[in-house]
């Protein structure tokens, strides 16, 4: 009965990594007959030992009429979840008036060792009886797991709890993380300019640069890294101050990026190759093509931009960076995370500083991508297509910037076939 319920929830709760395989669930069902339409409360406290910045855990639920699921129920997700220390988890919902049981408990997924303890449920402000809900029993009794991750040991603890003598643990620090972005097995650096840039490479064929666009990291290309291995060495790549990257104090800029790839490309000895960028990285794998042509043999561009103005994006999208620009700058306690976010703000809006004229530089054939109801203006693709004397323009039916993600088979169908064209 819980398999199909259970994969509902993986494909829900993609909120940690680039995989849903890595993702693994603690669980039990509580009857809720009796309680139909009530507000639930759920709660626990979780403690994740260990440094892995990626780690993290929330709760989740699902409503089902005990054969197949009514709606689910997820938790916020804190991309900078703090570690060695017990945090509170809480998750709220209305109950489904058909729902005869509530299956409750908490998504892990990262490396360390995640402890779990005091669960409590509240049904319209009425608590509801969990089992071994405060795990002082020796045993699960009544709590599952599901999708663990290889090497992964649960159990019952005494030597960590946040009241009482026991908790429940999940011990993922033997975990080897195979997920794009996290491929502990195939993950390298390279020494670029000052910084180090992380990379994995796939595959094999003619190597292809893989770049992902800002705040992201290697993991946003899941659904195109499986089909474009298929046919070449694709070198997936974080760029500075983003995924496993680092970061100096240089000014961020697409022309610095650019140089970080033209020597990662040297480095690395690859020569001449594809390029594949979107939003971020279309912009610098432009920059790259106009000032580096001997290294780029193709370039497929999703979403990129030459500057930013009104006639490239609305009014009312730098509104808005310019709204949250000025709520970290005011911000009198900046974490680290929140000074290289500002970073990246800066960098969207004051760059990049690219003339048209300049395209007429690029030597290499381009693909120049957007979707429909892209956040950018499609004039400004065209601008982008129209100066690129080697240019084919594809606009993605009904799909916005995410297309990658919204369109994939088709995104990834026309990137395949204009690179594999003579």
């Amino acid at each position: 009965m819980f398999k199909p319920i259970i994969t509902a929830i993986i494909s829900l709760c993609t909120l940690f990594v680039s995989s849903a395989a890595a993702q693994s669930y603690l669980f039990q069902d509580i009857d809720v007959t009796g309680y139909a339409g009530g507000k639930f409360e759920l709660e626990c406290m979780v403690n994740i030992q260990g440094n892995d910045k990626a780690s993290g855990s929330l709760l989740v639920a699902v409503a089902t009429d005990g054969t197949k699921q009514l709606k689910n129920y997820v938790g916020k997700a804190d991309e900078d979840f703090p570690k060695n220390q017990w945090v509170k988890l809480t998750l709220s919902g209305k109950i489904d008036k058909a729902a005869k049981k509530l299956l409750i408990g908490a998504l892990y997924d990262g490396k360390g060792k995640f402890f779990y303890d005091d669960f409590t449920l509240l049904i319209d402000n009425q608590p509801v009886a969990i089992s071994n809900g405060n795990f002082e029993e020796s045993t699960l009794n009544g709590w599952r797991f599901t999708n663990p991750a290889k090497n992964e040991i649960n159990g019952i603890s005494n030597s960590i709890a946040h009241s009482g003598q026991r908790a429940l643990y999940a011990d993922r620090s033997a975990v080897v993380k195979s997920a794009y972005g996290e491929n502990e097995a195939i993950g390298k650096y390279a020494d670029v300019n000052g910084i180090k840039i992380y990379y994995e490479i796939y595959g094999k064929g003619a190597p292809l640069l893989l770049l992902h666009g800002g705040g992201q990291s290697i993991g946003a290309f899941i659904k195109q890294l499986p089909a474009l291995t298929e046919h070449f060495q694709v070198i997936a790549v974080d760029t500075r101050g983003h995924g496993k990257s680092t970061v100096d104090s240089t000014r961020l800029t697409y022309d610095l990026f650019a140089e970080d790839m033209s020597a990662l490309i040297r480095q690395l000895k690859l020569g001449k190759i594809h390029v594949v960028g979107w939003s971020d990285g279309a912009n610098t794998g432009l920059i790259l093509a106009i000032k580096h042509p001997e290294q780029v043999k193709k370039l497929a561009a999703m979403a990129g931009v030459l500057f930013n103005d009104s006639t490239v994006v609305s009014n009312e999208i730098n509104h808005m960076l310019r709204t949250q620009i000025a709520a970290l700058e005011r911000e009198p306690s900046k974490t680290a995370r929140d000074s290289l976010s500002l970073r990246h703000f800066y960098l969207l809006r004051d760059e990049p500083h690219v003339d048209p004229a300049a395209l007429k530089g690029i030597k290499c054939p381009v693909l120049v991508m957007a979707g429909e109801k892209d956040i950018i203006k499609q004039t400004h693709t065209e601008l982008i297509a129209r100066n690129i004397a080697h240019s084919q323009l594809y606009i993605f039916k009904g799909a916005t910037h995410y297309a990658p993600h919204e369109v994939p088979e088709e995104f990834n169908k026309v990137v395949i076939k204009f690179l594999q064209e003579k």
